[in-house]
């Protein structure tokens, strides 16, 4: 497979994931509440952050 014929390979693919996720996410957001979506991105940020101020993780 030629390098041209695999990025366009992973932009298709990429393509159509995130297209299915926006979908996904519009759908749910539309018959539930978006509390519990937000709440898993803001305990997932704490974590994240929590990480980085111990050292657990690395920014770079």
């Amino acid at each position: 497979m030629t390098r041209s014929a695999s990025r366009a390979t992973g932009v298709l693919v990429s393509f159509v994931v995130a297209y299915a996720s926006i979908a996904w996410l519009l759908r749910y957001v539309s018959r539930h509440s978006i509390v519990v979506f937000a709440g898993y991105r803001v305990a997932l940020g704490l974590l994240l952050a929590a990480g980085l101020v111990t050292g657990a993780l690395s920014a770079t």
